[in-house]
Parts: structure tokens; C-alpha cells; sequence
């Protein structure tokens, strides 16, 4: 049944855009339940595309979606496998500049 959510993943992301703090965070956690009962071999490409699209959650004001999207970001990036490796690598290095600011976060949860 995971497969099936796949194909709405995509989607979901995109219309998170402009959504509220709320709807963001229920997002990341159909996305953590949904990738956690995927094969890694076809989680991988969704996870490239997360990837990219929870880099600007690091920032939001929202202490509680920042530790989310960090936590799902640290879970998403070992998902990936072959091929996919190559760019995964490109898009940690591209976060590791704003994790490492987040060392240092007012929220104790977020900084861990």
C-alpha cells in the first residue's frame, strides 16, 4: 500500500509550498510513515526529491517543524541506493552549511 502512496507524494510536497506550520508537519509525517514501509530500492528517487524540498524547512520559525524535517532528513538520506547515491551526496553537502548552524539552535531538540 506504501507503493500506492508514492505516486502522491510528489503532490504532497508541492501544495506544502505555502501551507500552514500544521499542515506541514502532518506532511513530513505521512512522508516519514510512508517512506518507513518502502523498499529502499523504490523509496530512492522519492527520497532525492524530498530531500531537496526540506532544506528550506530547516529555517522556518517553527522550532518543531525544524527538528521534523531535520529528523526526516537524516532518515530519507540512507534510504537511497545505486545510481541515486551520486546526487544524494551533492544534496547533503549542499545541507550540511545549515545543519551545522542548527548545532547551535535556541530549541534543544533542534540543535541535538
Amino acid at each position: 500500500q506504501a507503493g500506492k502512496m508514492l505516486v502522491l507524494l510528489p503532490d504532497i510536497m508541492e501544495t506544502q509550498q505555502d501551507a500552514s506550520t500544521d499542515n506541514k508537519m502532518k506532511a513530513l509525517l505521512v512522508f516519514r510513515n510512508v517512506m518507513g514501509h518502502m523498499k529502499r530500492k523504490e523509496a530512492s528517487p522519492t527520497a532525492l526529491q524530498l530531500v531537496e524540498n526540506l532544506l528550506p524547512l530547516f529555517d522556518d520559525e517553527s522550532s518543531q517543524l525544524r527538528e521534523l524535517s531535520i529528523c526526516l532528513f537524516k532518515d530519507v538520506i540512507q534510504m537511497v541506493v545505486g545510481n541515486d547515491k551520486q546526487q544524494m551526496k551533492k544534496n547533503v553537502r549542499r545541507s550540511l552549511l545549515p545543519l551545522f548552524f542548527h548545532m547551535s539552535d535556541q530549541s534543544e531538540s533542534v540543535a541535538k
